[in-house]
């Protein structure tokens, strides 16, 4: 099977929105009230008209099966069960937005680890600011040097151990036949996996390596913005002074690589990338581009989106034309999303190259994107 324009698309949107939710810097912001506490933990959210579910980034709270979880469980409500919040978010796993949970000047994860009923989760630190890392660490350390909540126990179990001694004991005490495990389907996965992307380790759409990764600028500084251009010239935009440039490689059904490039950056609290690449044109028309690349930035959200109560939509707008380029611009809605796509593509031989454009905001960010849309040109000596 030779890859194609149609799966270029859906592997371009789920590779940018992997790095959109999940980069350090990306994070957006919404207000609520908090409607439950589901554990020590994560809690769900009223925001506008939907219910979000929110987990507490760095904080691990007692396994569920411990006996110390009903406690945490019933101080996390006690702290802000009924009131608003604010949550700062950069990441959707499982359902779940994950960030920090502000409510008035307390920051809740920190407050949780401080009175003794929750863990410092090391493994998200990365997604924490060089102050936050001291604040949760310190906070930790003075509630186990003050022997607070579960630090009352000489040698607390921290869940995840807790988690990796139950598995040691099933597998030890129960018999049973070896069985190969059932196949999974790939509707019943979670997450975004290379078998989700394009199905199989050396199937065609495959990553075939690390991603380059590179900043657009020596000397990015947030706030500020400038025009890029990539080494060939081609295209021009304006885009966040500290944003980055990546390309993926990927393999196409005759074992070649194809390139899949994007500029992504962060600015008051909206995310701006534009990605392009090129590949076999297949029976793809400009109409049918546009309409595959929306249904495929939708497929790719709203598969995790959902599960946190809020589905993404596209409202089609106008027809655009530039530089022997078409395609159609997209307004896009949905819970605390809302932004701009504008997509472009044009056949070259028996290829087509495409250039898509998107602006993706919380409720205090600036979703339109006009500037940052209309400073794309494209080269038409290249």
């Amino acid at each position: 099977m030779v890859i194609t324009v149609r799966h270029l698309i859906r592997l371009l949107f789920l590779l940018a929105l992997s790095l959109a939710i999940c980069s350090p810097g990306s994070a957006a912001s919404l207000q609520g009230k908090v409607a439950d506490v589901i554990d020590g933990e994560s809690v769900a959210v009223v925001s506008g008209n939907h219910l979000l579910k929110v987990r507490l980034i760095a904080v691990a709270a007692p396994d569920k099966n411990q006996s110390y979880a009903a406690v945490a469980r019933q101080h996390l409500s006690d702290l802000i069960l009924n009131k608003d919040v604010i949550v700062t978010y950069s990441a959707l796993r499982d359902g779940y937005l994950v960030g920090q949970v502000l409510s008035g000047n307390m920051d809740v994860g920190a407050q949780m680890i401080r009175d003794g009923v929750a863990w410092y989760d090391k493994s998200e630190e990365q997604r924490l600011s060089e102050t936050e890392r001291r604040i949760y660490a310190e906070s930790q350390e003075a509630a186990r040097n003050e022997r607070r909540g579960l630090w009352q126990d000489k040698s607390p179990i921290s869940p995840w151990d807790f988690r990796k001694a139950q598995l040691v004991t099933v597998s030890t005490s129960t018999v049973s036949p070896v069985r190969q495990p059932p196949p999974v389907s790939k509707g019943s996965q979670s997450g975004l996996t290379s078998e989700d992307l394009m199905g199989g380790a050396i199937a065609p759409g495959s990553i075939a390596g690390r991603p380059n990764i590179k900043p657009i600028s020596s000397g990015g500084t947030a706030g500020r913005w400038l025009r890029f251009q990539p080494a060939d010239g081609h295209f021009s935009v304006m885009a966040p002074k500290d944003g980055l440039e990546i390309t993926y490689p990927v393999v196409d059904g005759q074992g070649k690589i194809v390139e899949i490039h994007y500029v992504i950056g962060n600015s008051d609290k909206t995310l701006y990338f534009v990605m392009w690449t090129k590949g076999p044109n297949g029976s793809s028309t400009d109409v049918s581009t546009a309409a595959d690349s929306v249904k495929g930035l939708l497929v790719g959200i709203n598969r995790n989106s959902e599960r946190a109560g809020f589905v993404l939509t596209a409202t089609p707008g106008g027809t655009l034309r530039l530089a022997g380029y078409a395609g159609r611009q997209f307004s896009l809605s949905g819970g605390p999303a809302t932004g701009v796509i504008r997509i472009l593509s044009k056949q070259i031989g028996d290829e087509r190259e495409i250039f898509m454009l998107c602006v993706l905001g919380g409720p205090e960010g600036e979703a339109s994107g006009a500037e940052f849309l209309n400073s794309f040109k494209i080269s038409q000596n290249k």
